[in-house]
């Protein structure tokens, strides 16, 4: 085991010391979760046992997590070596560390374990969680668990694993302005581009269940008419979906125009059908000839061989337009946050239109699991991109600037 003298926050400092099988540690974003996973991991290991550490895709564990135990390892002077094929490290005297994602939880199960670090674990399956911790027991013993995460909400596998009493777990929850190392501007940054809720969530690592709580409807002044001199964009969230196809409940296909001026945004109008592909393309077009060669089009760019052909294919029947796309990054969440927290600030209003009411019962139930987001993502995608652009407008090679 692993002694060092290192400052630590009282938050780590209880976490390292806790003798709970089953220990969460639960903190907003640069509160050193991933940091606190690893230093946790070395200063338990004994000798000539094996270890796991998990995270949730491959390039999440390479870039992050198994970029941390590698630096911390070393500074402690415990690293022997590091086969990278194998993502097999081996510490102290003869101590192994797995290292594997869980984008197929299944691959999680063989070796027993003495001990096992889920990092980023709210972005993990409860199932991966369940067979992780039948693989802790080796040498005879009981093998222990860490989870480091932001939490996500209530509904979450991981509050109802570590946000509530059971035996042999405890939670630790660190808010991200406990961290001695976080610049002394960052949190407060960070929350002015955050809605209040979501702020609670990111910065201070409470669960907060963000369905219904993320936007209030008091936040969006109607008003009567644009100003004069506005920058536009109509973004769309294509489903290409038919009804009798897919249940009585399919996806919308929803196009969001929007437009700004000296640093204010408005929501101009709103189009939505359930329609097929084919009047999908129709659709668009049309809506494109009714707004005018003037006003950017922002299509999604979705992955895979398929979608790229589709993107191409509705490029070229927009030719005369400005047409942008890029690929969706983050979670639906952190993709809304820059607009409503403009919002949230005063900074978006909705002109005066019978789509008012819709557009407002999506965007103030979002995320609630079950409810129609469409608008939203159309609505994130718009904004996103309309506030990158100033004038004079960018050249963009092709009409698509590539994500």
């Amino acid at each position: 085991m692993v002694k060092v003298a290192i400052g630590l926050s009282e938050e780590q400092a209880a976490f390292v010391d806790s003798d709970a099988v089953y220990r969460g540690f639960c903190g907003g974003r640069g509160a050193g979760k991933t940091w606190i996973g690893a230093y946790d991991l070395l200063r338990r290991a004994k000798p000539k046992r094996l270890y796991g550490v998990y995270a949730p895709s491959y390039p999440m564990l390479r870039d992050s997590t198994l970029r941390m135990f590698l630096e911390i390892a070393g500074k402690l002077g415990t690293l022997a070596d590091m086969n990278l094929t194998q993502m097999r490290a081996t510490i102290g005297d003869k101590t192994e560390v797995l290292f594997r994602s869980l984008d197929d939880p299944e691959r999680a199960r063989g070796p027993n374990l003495s001990g096992a670090w889920i990092d980023e674990a709210s972005l993990v399956p409860r199932k991966a969680y369940d067979i992780i911790i039948a693989c802790l027991r080796e040498g005879g013993e009981q093998g222990w668990l860490s989870a480091t995460f932001t939490p996500k909400g209530k509904l979450h596998w991981t509050y109802e694993v570590f946000g509530q009493k059971h035996p042999d777990v405890a939670l630790f929850r660190c808010p991200t302005a406990h961290n001695p190392f976080v610049p002394m501007k960052f949190v407060e940054g960070v929350r002015g581009q955050y809605t209040p809720a979501y702020a609670q969530q990111e910065l201070e690592g409470l669960f907060v269940d963000l369905a219904g709580a993320i936007a209030k409807r008091d936040w969006f002044r109607v008003v009567d008419a644009l100003p004069d001199g506005v920058l536009r964009c109509r973004a769309w969230d294509l489903a290409a979906t038919e009804k009798k196809l897919l249940g009585d409940d399919p996806d919308w296909t929803v196009g969001v125009l929007w437009a700004k001026k000296d640093g204010h945004y408005y929501v101009e109008n709103v189009v939505r059908a359930r329609v097929g592909p084919g009047a999908v393309e129709d659709m668009i077009k049309q809506t494109a000839l009714l707004d005018g060669r003037k006003v950017w089009v922002h299509l999604p760019q979705d992955p895979g061989a398929t979608g790229k052909i589709a993107l191409a294919a509705l490029v070229r029947m927009l030719a005369g337009w400005r047409v942008m796309s890029d690929k969706p990054t983050g979670d639906k969440v952190s993709r809304a946050m820059p607009f409503l927290s403009q919002a949230h600030h005063g900074n978006v209003s909705l002109v005066r239109g019978q789509w008012n009411k819709t557009w407002l019962d999506e965007v103030c139930a979002f995320p609630t699991p079950g409810v129609h987001d469409d608008i939203v993502d159309a609505s994130s995608d718009g904004f996103n991109m309309l506030s990158q652009v100033r004038r004079p407008l960018p050249r963009v090679r092709g009409g698509i600037r590539r994500g």
